[in-house]
């Protein structure tokens, strides 16, 4: 102790800058004079004392938790503790068992605004103030899910409400779901959080479901596990997941915290695209997508598993999204889709063959003026009983249009996707 005494009060603070537990740096700050050789051990001394109550190292303990540091004091004299430090113990006491929470979502939370405030500002508006803090707990949420009230799994989940209550209802938000959009057949699915008034748990079957984002148009949702049988405890309860009623097929996406951050890194990250403020529900990279570039065309294919359809059997949604990125490449302004081909594959190693003209329907043209047309479809179990796994294929372009081509047509191959087969519950 005697050697670090003598170091200067610079080093003293670099020192304490790189403790990065709170913990550490209120032991630093809580001391008296050692009174033994073993005393020292758990003791400081009146210099360390002083200098680990320092504003700016306080401040930036402030900063890493994202607490708002306050406005320095009109008065002439500071508290004893400091004003950093006191504004730090006042709300590690209001947020008791909740400070890793409120500082893993508001980060969270500090990302996707500025992410959204550039991409799509109609998401981020749309966004409710939060539920006032009252007695170290949000009172509404936690009432609802008084069944789960004690858990450390769903502070998370509260401490999300505590700082955006889910998205308003108005008609016009209504297609700017937080957690993506998709249009199938005319069809469109956008799964809105839910405000704590609009939360509500579901029976399916021997689980229990809290719903906590839902699309009235098709009954899409996203729920979290509070109630399950006992040999699915383990790894299940608390979980976000998707959940096929009659068939007990289901997509985990793990602990609410660690959906959300990692939910919102794949947004910074570029990885949903978004169109006209909404958010594509399917991403356009990872293990179930597939991209191609030909002649400077791009295409892309997303699936994801249905878990609000009724059938036994399996339905994936696949999403096909075409860009003209280079005409120079292509060799032509504008081409316009001819027809499609797939070669679906089952578990069995079996395949079949799926032709068509054009795409739901449409026959779209991609040119330097409209470079982007994107469509959804579904492929599914055959109903005998055979898997569906994956599926490949091409479209067919043909440059100019349909009725005045203007050369050869183009074969435009799509790599093998394979599907997001879901986990059952035997």
């Amino acid at each position: 102790m005697a050697v670090f005494d003598r170091l200067p009060a610079e080093l003293y603070l670099l020192i304490l800058d790189k403790l990065s537990l709170f913990s550490d740096l209120c032991n630093c700050s809580m001391a008296s004079f050692p009174q033994s050789i073993s005393d020292q051990m758990q003791q400081v001394s009146k210099k360390w004392r002083r200098l680990s109550n320092d504003n700016v190292l306080w401040g930036r303990m402030l900063s890493y938790r994202c607490i708002a540091i306050p406005e320095a004091s009109t008065h002439t004299s500071e508290p004893a503790m400091g004003r950093n430090k006191l504004a730090f113990s006042v709300w590690y006491t209001q947020y008791a068992g909740f400070t890793d929470s409120y500082t893993r979502m508001h980060r969270a939370f500090n990302r996707l605004e500025k992410w959204a405030c550039k991409a799509c500002p109609h998401v981020w508006q749309s966004l409710a103030p939060g539920l006032v803090w009252v007695s170290g707990e949000s009172v509404p949420v936690r009432e609802l899910l008084s069944v789960v009230s004690d858990s450390p799994d769903m502070r998370d989940f509260i401490m999300a409400h505590h700082i955006h209550d889910g998205q308003r209802r108005r008609q016009r938000f209504l297609e700017y779901g937080l957690f993506g959009s998709y249009e199938c057949y005319g069809e469109v699915c956008s799964l809105s959080w839910l405000s704590s008034r609009m939360l509500q748990i579901v029976d399916m079957g021997r689980f229990r479901i809290l719903v906590f984002a839902w699309c009235h148009v098709t009954r899409n949702y996203l729920g979290i596990v509070v109630g399950c049988p006992i040999a699915h405890t383990q790894r299940l309860l608390h979980h976000v997941i998707q959940l096929q009623p009659q068939s007990y097929r289901f997509v985990d996406k793990g602990l609410f915290g660690s959906f959300f951050v990692s939910y919102v890194d794949a947004l910074s990250s570029g990885h949903h695209d978004v169109h006209d403020n909404v958010i594509s529900l399917m991403p356009n990279t990872g293990p179930h997508t597939s991209t191609s570039y030909t002649r400077g065309i791009k295409i892309t294919i997303t699936a994801m598993f249905c878990a609000d359809e009724t059938p036994r059997y399996r339905v994936y949604r696949y999403q096909v999204t075409l860009e003209l990125i280079d005409s120079v490449q292509l060799g032509y302004q504008c081409v316009q889709l001819e027809s499609r081909h797939w070669l679906v594959h089952y578990a069995n190693h079996e395949y079949v063959h799926a032709n068509g003209a054009g795409v739901v329907g449409e026959f779209p043209v991609l040119s330097v003026e409209r470079p982007f047309y994107r469509y959804c479809s579904r492929v599914e179990d055959d109903p005998a009983g055979l898997e569906v796994v994956g599926f490949e294929g091409q479209f067919t372009v043909v440059p100019g249009s349909l009725v005045d081509p203007k050369g050869p047509a183009i074969e435009l191959p799509v790599p093998y996707i394979e599907l997001p087969i879901p986990m059952e519950i035997i």
